[in-house]
């Protein structure tokens, strides 16, 4: 399965996407392989889904762990393997968890 359908069937746009990554793809993969997306737009994503993954990281560690987050240390490396593979790893670092 590359990406969820919108409720019109079609593939979800970019701007609906990039509101919440993981619920329009179910992996980085999906991302990488979406035709509708070009370059930017895939790296974006990635970046934005990075971002969330720090942030369930962070919220973790506050003891308030959403649900699923025992899987977001493997998410966030396959997030960053597939902005690697896009050329973009080194483009944008994190120094923090929370990308800050």
């Amino acid at each position: 399965m590359n990406a969820a359908k919108s409720p019109s069937g079609d593939r979800p746009t970019f701007t609906a996407a990039m509101t919440d990554v993981a619920k329009h793809f179910a992996s980085p993969e999906a991302v990488l392989t979406a035709p509708e997306l070009d370059r930017d737009q895939k790296i974006a994503l990635l970046r934005q889904w990075d971002t969330d993954l720090r942030l369930l990281m962070v919220a973790t560690e506050e003891n308030m762990p959403p649900e699923g987050s025992d899987r977001t240390g493997d998410q966030l490396r396959l997030v960053q393997a597939a902005l690697s593979t896009l050329g973009a790893d080194g483009d944008h670092e994190a120094p923090t968890k929370t990308g800050s």
